[in-house]
């Protein structure tokens, strides 16, 4: 009768017991308002200060989206050029005022590369007659006559660095050097002409005269020269091969009106005078198989 129920030593109620998980539920739900307390008080359970739970506020504060920046014109282009931002108008103006003719070369600007030096010899009567029909020609003509020496050699540089150089000779500009092809007959002729004393060389070191013995022969060679001017400005190199004296003489006088061309395209009307550029194509006839020659036949005997 004063026995517990556990004296007989029999198996103990567990049930009885609480679980772990029970008493983790219970150990929380008692520290919770503890652990709240002791965070609003800024102190931790050992007694040193501990970080709040609220976040700090940022440092910098951007604008939200719906307040926008108020910006006056002169504001907002000054932004948009340092973002590199551009209008077409304001691009083509880049391009005219600051042309990089070559995109190999390096871009040049010439302060007065619109402008037509000696302009105020340019002045024009407010009286003269508007009917005139060559009164545009004229204008052309004087403004090119007075184009600044400076802005032609640099537009020649810029855009055609291939040309060799060139010099002025009677008022007109001929490149220093330049070649032609020629034919005539059976013969064809190559010919370089190059600034020089007035030497003609042909195949080499042979001399004109001894080349053309008939002076025809070399009055058709040395015709270009004497229509365009430029008797001994240019020295002639001439290959010659083919054909006889005369051929030979037509293939060269071709070529060398064909070369001077070239030096100056300004000469073409002068050698058209005198047909040096009208290239002769005809040609001889080959003999024909069965007779004497192209036409004749071979004698016919009755007996």
């Amino acid at each position: 009768p004063g026995r517990s129920k556990f004296a007989g030593g029999g198996a103990r109620d567990r049930s009885a017991l609480p679980s772990p998980r029970s008493l983790a539920s219970a150990m929380r739900r008692a520290l919770g308002p503890l652990r709240r307390a002791a965070a609003a008080a800024g102190v931790s359970e050992g007694g040193a200060a501990v970080r709040p739970l609220e976040p700090r506020p940022p440092v910098v504060t951007f604008p939200e989206k719906k307040q926008r920046m108020q910006l006056s014109v002169e504001e907002a282009l000054y932004l948009a050029k340092e973002a590199g931002i551009w209008t077409t108008r304001e691009v083509q103006l880049q391009i005219v005022r600051s042309p990089p003719f070559s995109p190999r070369e390096k871009p040049f600007l010439l302060e007065n590369f619109f402008e037509v030096a000696d302009t105020d010899d340019r002045s024009r009567d407010a009286d003269s007659d508007d009917d005139d029909p060559h009164q545009f020609d004229n204008e052309a003509a004087d403004v090119s006559a007075e184009a600044d020496p400076a802005i032609h050699g640099a537009i020649q540089k810029y855009f055609r660095p291939d040309l060799p150089p060139k010099f002025w000779h009677r008022g007109e500009e001929w490149l220093t050097i330049a070649e032609g092809k020629g034919t005539r007959k059976r013969a064809t002729a190559h010919a370089v002409v190059a600034r020089g004393s007035g030497i003609f060389k042909v195949n080499g070191e042979q001399d004109m005269f001894s080349r053309w013995p008939l002076i025809y022969n070399r009055l058709d060679v040395c015709q270009p020269f004497k229509l365009t001017g430029t008797a001994g400005v240019f020295d002639v190199f001439v290959n010659v091969k083919g054909g006889g004296d005369g051929g030979q003489a037509g293939a060269t006088r071709l070529a060398v009106a064909r070369a001077l061309f070239e030096a100056n395209p300004a000469c073409h009307d002068r050698l058209q005078q005198g047909f040096c550029l009208l290239e002769d194509t005809r040609q001889k006839m080959s003999k024909m198989p069965g007779k004497q020659g192209a036409r004749s036949r071979y004698a016919w005997t009755k007996r």
